[in-house]
């Protein structure tokens, strides 16, 4: 998938480029509670340990929202609405529950994987990666699914393709130098490009398996294992 690779990074890349001044307001929160939080001591005590908590909860739904709107960007080729409203877009009624159950059954079975060894636990994390994306699309399409099977989706769709992302994300270390040398500077370009290069995977990654939820269960299911039976011949 080298050249596919290289043309959702350009993808992403030339999205971003095109409407840097939209996400940098869509990512600045993000951006700035991480570096809050890496940046925080590592024994915070009375309203400061009370102030990381807010951030970090502050961190988790500005960056799934941000995930999500630039998902929309890419499909619209084009920004979708204020960016600043749109932080908030996961805590929107339709998704918040998904977002948060999801996201914890996700860390659970991740965990308990990685009790076991470290490299089954990085492997689930790649196979659980697009479940969110999934939760989202399902409910956007009317058809919510339920948060273990958002799951099981993105299981199957990233059957195949785990190390295509995991390679994707190793070519960001350059990147991730640049952002060391520049003291911090860099992250409000790297950190938008590495989400939308993200969320252009996915994009790229549905149509062939899981962007069937407008048809019939019975078709789509049928159309799935097409699918599945086309790829083992």
């Amino acid at each position: 998938m080298p050249n596919e690779r290289v043309m959702i990074k350009q993808e992403a890349r030339d999205y971003l480029n095109k409407n840097y001044g939209y996400n940098f307001k869509l990512f600045l929160i993000t951006i700035l509670t991480y570096v809050l939080l890496s940046v925080a001591t590592d024994e915070p005590s009375g309203w400061v340990a009370f102030a990381l908590v807010l951030i970090t909860i502050v961190n988790f739904f500005v960056t799934i929202s941000t995930s999500y709107v630039s998902l929309d960007g890419l499909r619209a080729e084009a920004p979708t609405g204020n960016p600043i409203t749109q932080q908030t877009e996961s805590l929107k009624s339709k998704y918040v529950w998904g977002v948060i159950v999801i996201s914890l059954l996700m860390s659970i079975y991740t965990t308990l994987w990685t009790l076991l060894l470290i490299v089954p636990g990085i492997v689930k994390s790649y196979s659980y990666s697009q479940a969110l994306n999934i939760y989202k699309d399902s409910v956007d399409a009317g058809q919510p699914l339920g948060y273990n099977e958002a799951i099981t989706k993105s299981r199957e769709l990233m059957d195949g393709h785990k190390a295509d992302l995991f390679i994707m994300h190793l070519s960001f270390i350059l990147w991730g130098l640049l952002v060391i040398v520049t003291f911090g500077i860099a992250l409000f370009y790297v950190y938008p490009y590495f989400t939308l290069a993200g969320q252009n995977f996915y994009k790229h990654l549905v149509p062939g398996r899981l962007g069937l939820y407008d048809l019939p269960e019975t078709v789509r299911d049928a159309v799935l294992q097409e699918n599945d039976e086309d790829e083992l011949s």
